[in-house]
């Protein structure tokens, strides 16, 4: 090969590097839909039901996946490019940019605010709530009165927007959950509902959308929820903090729905009850 050809060579492998990095991802500018929408590469949970999860089939389905499939169709000048992925891969795209928009059932916090654009329409509600055995619930009111009967809570995942609830929970009624809260981590809530039933444990406290009162059934220890709430809570969209127009258009289409029943018709589908109803009651 003489000089020229080799010059030649270098520039066509310089070209053909060159495509290849913006093709995986050397740009961050987000791309234009057929409409000249931009798109916005948007994610859910792939392993969180009723909120959302990727099925056998890779179908992705459940109440987050529908809302913001409908908030999309709302958006003006923006396309949701909506992907399920597992929640620590949500937080490394989201941190990284490489996604602009997020739903996780999170919960605002000063941590979450100070990172992201956080609309202000929710995109649902979240109440924590205490599952006792069935038939039990009527017997106290609420946590303070379960934990004075002597009932005992099974072990919680630390880390998550419902351990920072009930940690500050504890530290203002005197830690009546022990001076430490009880952790234990890879443990499934099927697997919490079967330690309540054989004994080890009296009560599970969740958020009221994982749909437990239906998953306990199918595990055969039917639980139901105390009268009274730990806490009620608006569920929120996270946007890219480079994206202030985009949050602002999305928070309109989140208004929208909230304001014509769409996000209580699609609550009734996948949690059996209207959940905004507890954001009206807790205001």
């Amino acid at each position: 090969m003489d000089y020229r050809k080799k010059i030649l060579a270098a520039l066509a492998a310089g070209c053909l590097a060159a495509a290849l990095f913006a093709g995986c991802g050397g740009s961050s500018a987000p791309a234009a839909d057929a409409e000249g929408k931009t798109v916005m590469k948007t994610l859910v949970s792939a392993t969180e039901p009723p909120l959302a999860w990727k099925d056998a089939d890779g179908k992705i389905q459940g109440y987050e996946y529908d809302v913001l499939c409908e908030a999309g169709r709302r958006l003006r000048s923006y396309s949701l490019d909506i992907d399920a992925v597992p929640p620590e891969t949500q937080d490394v795209m989201m941190e990284s940019g490489e996604a602009k928009l997020a739903a996780g059932g999170y919960y605002r916090n000063p941590q979450r605010a100070a990172n992201y654009i956080i609309p202000e329409n929710p995109i649902g509600a979240s109440a924590l709530l205490v599952y006792v055995k069935q038939g039990e619930e009527t017997k106290y009111r609420d946590l303070k009165e379960a934990l004075a009967a002597g009932l005992r809570p099974c072990p919680f995942t630390s880390g998550h927007g419902a351990f920072r609830i009930l940690s500050e929970w504890n530290e203002k009624n005197g830690r009546p959950l022990g001076e430490e809260l009880p952790v234990q981590s890879g443990v499934t809530q099927a697997e919490r509902i079967q330690a309540i039933g054989a004994g080890q444990y009296d009560m599970l406290i969740v958020p009221g959308n994982l749909n437990i009162e239906k998953l306990s059934r199918e595990e055969g220890v039917p639980l139901a929820p105390l009268a009274a709430p730990v806490q009620v809570d608006p569920t929120v969209v996270l946007v890219n903090r480079q994206e202030p127009q985009f949050a602002e258009e999305l928070n309109e289409a989140l208004g929208s729905m909230r304001q014509d029943g769409t996000l209580s018709s699609l609550s009734e589908k996948w949690f059996g009850s209207d959940m905004m109803r507890l954001l009206d009651s807790a205001s």
